[in-house]
């Protein structure tokens, strides 16, 4: 395939981590800086963003996201194709809940390729994408995931055990990726196909018996978004990505910051939503009740239907959230807190049921004891005797109804 030139791309791996306070304190020190929204640019996403939704993702107090940001020099070489490319920033997204045991933070990666051809980052976004990758760096060959941990977090591995989090994550990285291109006669649907599940480019016209069927590439192309003539979106489980022509440029500020902030914190906001579901399922066993509270309190603050007053902006939002299946989720969660709900009310009817019943037994014990017509049928005359007799009795009957209670269950 002959070489295809590009004029403009966007790439950026993002992770998950989780983090502490040690950490957090760190970043000031290892020249991470707070971003901050102008006061322009915050009125206008405050006019174009429902209220909700622009003070998680777009605020300068403590109320929202708080995102760090590094600017970066280094240059890496993929050893298994030679490929250099240039590291050129990382953001990191922290979301503090009160609610939640645990913090958890996403970090993006931005890279930029040295031949900005489309083979080039086809085959960098596919290599990318792995904590395995071998890279080479500084005369030093080592893992990207050991890259990421000496020299871009001070040290600092951006997992922690083997946690929730770190199970969902996995071992490679999601991927966002914007390409734009001179030339408006290629395929993008195939160009979107092949980014997007990091096939081969050409895969699809090849038609070798490796290539996917016509049925599967409609299936994926199924959560495509195309309202525009000059460029389309494909959005999977694992990745983002635009083809077009004349819609981002690098060196322009608005194409630049539409795709960079505003429309990647979309992706951002449901991959973390989604990251939570996952985490709220994998230990919902272990404390029912705990997670249910944690869960509502999770479902009021995070799930949208709609986020903006335009309509580019939810139809981008509702088709990242598909593709994730986060309703799918947020459903069978759902039907599990009911089932929970419905064994809880089972269970505290059944001891409100025993309860009265311990009530009316105790109730009953004094009786015996002041009904002089009992004491005389059976011809005790004494009456510290017939307490004596009687009253364990009543203790002894209401033990054995106890044992067989506690028995059966």
């Amino acid at each position: 395939m002959n070489q295809i030139n590009v004029n403009s791309s966007l790439f950026k791996t993002i992770g998950f981590m989780d983090y502490d306070n040690v950490f957090y304190n760190e970043l000031g020190n290892n020249d991470f800086f707070q971003k901050t929204i102008d006061k322009e640019t915050l009125k206008f996403l405050e006019n174009s963003y429902h209220s909700e939704y622009a003070k998680i993702m777009f605020s300068n107090d403590n109320s929202g996201v708080k995102i760090f940001s590094k600017k970066l020099d280094y240059k890496i070489s993929i050893t298994k194709r030679g490929n250099n490319v240039l590291v050129k920033s990382i953001e990191v997204f922290f979301f503090n809940n009160t609610f939640e045991n645990t913090k958890t933070a996403i970090y993006a990666i931005s890279y930029e390729p040295v031949t900005n051809s489309l083979e080039e980052i086809s085959n960098i976004s596919n290599d990318l994408k792995n904590h395995d990758c071998e890279i080479l760096f500084e005369s030093k060959t080592m893992l990207l995931e050991y890259f990421i941990s000496e020299n871009l977090f001070f040290g600092k591995k951006p997992s922690i055990g083997n946690s929730s989090l770190e199970q969902y994550a996995g071992s490679r990285f999601k991927n966002y990726l914007v390409v734009d291109f001179e030339n408006e006669n290629l395929d993008r649907d195939h160009l979107l196909y092949e980014l997007g599940t990091s096939s081969k480019i050409g895969t699809i016209s090849e038609n070798t018996i490796e290539a996917p069927s016509s049925s599967y590439i409609n299936k994926v192309l199924e959560n495509k978004i195309s309202c525009f003539n000059n460029y389309e979106c494909l959005t999977l489980l694992n990745s983002f990505t635009v083809v077009g022509t004349k819609n981002y440029d690098i060196n322009h500020v608005h194409t630049h910051s539409t795709w960079n902030d505003i429309y990647f914190s979309i992706y951002i906001f449901n991959l973390y939503v989604k990251c939570s579901l996952q985490i709220l399922l994998n230990d919902f066993t272990s404390d029912a009740m705990s997670k249910r509270r944690e869960f509502q309190e999770f479902y009021n603050k995070y799930y949208f239907k709609k986020i903006s007053y335009n309509f580019l902006p939810n139809e981008i939002f509702k088709r990242i959230s598909d593709s994730l299946e986060i309703e799918e989720d947020l459903e069978f969660i759902q039907n599990r807190l009911e089932t929970l709900a419905t064994q809880v009310n089972e269970k505290q009817q059944k001891q409100q049921e025993f309860l009265l019943f311990c009530i009316s037994v105790i109730a009953l014990l004094e009786t015996p004891l002041h009904i002089e017509g009992i004491r005389e049928i059976i011809g005790i005359e004494n009456l510290s005797i017939y307490n004596s007799l009687v009253y364990p009795i009543l203790i002894l009957t209401l033990a054995i109804t106890f044992i067989f209670k506690f028995r059966k269950k």
